[in-house]
């Protein structure tokens, strides 16, 4: 077992660095790593519901909006589903939550975070008809970790 360390700011030229190091999936906003005990939140100011930090931009707490662009993101249909519960109880599985951010064409490590609460709220979708999301309530843990990979 080899361990490595996660830096705020610490930059990967695309998501295929961050996979290769980490595994998991490469277009999911929220993914298992398949290398470590952690999930990998991804955040993307371009999307159309960008993740919202708080207070003043401080990166410190976090809304992070669930996996899913169509239906409802509670639904056991919803192909997502699991992925949303992982994140609701991460702490119960021993798995980190660690948060990345595209800026343009670079991904940034921003924090390990943990999970301090959930609501739902009403968003349209993809084909803009109504859905319920999960909308995940992030505490900043730490700006570095040390993650232990698994091959």
């Amino acid at each position: 077992m080899t361990c490595i360390n996660l830096t705020h700011g610490q930059d990967f030229s695309n998501r295929a660095a961050i996979h290769k190091l980490l595994g998991g999936n490469l277009q999911s906003g929220i993914t298992m790593a398949t290398k470590a005990k952690a999930i990998l939140l991804f955040k993307n100011a371009e999307e159309l519901y960008s993740d919202y930090f708080y207070p003043n931009g401080s990166k410190d707490y976090c809304l992070y909006t669930g996996i899913g662009r169509t239906g409802d993101q509670d639904s056991v249909e919803n192909h997502s589903y699991n992925l949303n519960i992982a994140v609701m109880s991460h702490r119960q599985q021993g798995k980190a939550l660690l948060l990345f951010e595209k800026r343009e064409r670079t991904y940034y490590f921003i924090s390990e975070y943990r999970l301090t609460g959930t609501h739902q709220n009403m968003q349209p979708d993809d084909s803009n008809t109504m859905r319920r999301v999960f909308v995940f309530h992030l505490e900043k843990i730490s700006d570095s970790v040390e993650v232990a990979i698994t091959e």
